[in-house]
């Protein structure tokens, strides 16, 4: 099976964390009505990150089958509480990535409390 590989990006605007989970999802964002569906899911926990410089965090994981009439696109979640839920303080990638291609740079953008 093919796999899907990139990397997430660490910037300074995120400030440091210690024990963070960092999560990638391949999602199906076809149906605008109706939730995303998950195709596949990595999970790096224990992510520390000292705030300085940028760092970049490999991931690889199986590239599910699907239909390419389908919209598919990779995203990323870091999770600094670790409660699986979006919260101030967690980043998400703001851009849909199309899964379709070759190497995938994941930016994330902070949570804020507003």
């Amino acid at each position: 099976m093919p796999e899907l590989q990139g990397e997430v990006v660490l910037t300074p605007v995120l400030g440091s964390f210690q024990d963070a989970t960092l999560r990638v999802r391949v999602l199906d964002v076809t149906e605008a009505d109706a939730p995303a569906g998950t195709l596949a899911e990595l999970t790096l926990p224990a992510l520390s990150y000292d705030g300085n410089a940028e760092r970049r965090v490999p991931f690889s994981l199986p590239s599910p089958a699907w239909d390419a009439r389908r919209t598919v696109i990779v995203t990323a979640h870091l999770d600094r509480s670790g409660s699986g839920t979006v919260e101030a303080g967690d980043a998400l990638t703001t851009r849909a990535e199309p899964a379709s291609q070759e190497h995938l740079t994941l930016a994330l953008t902070p949570v804020s409390d507003g």
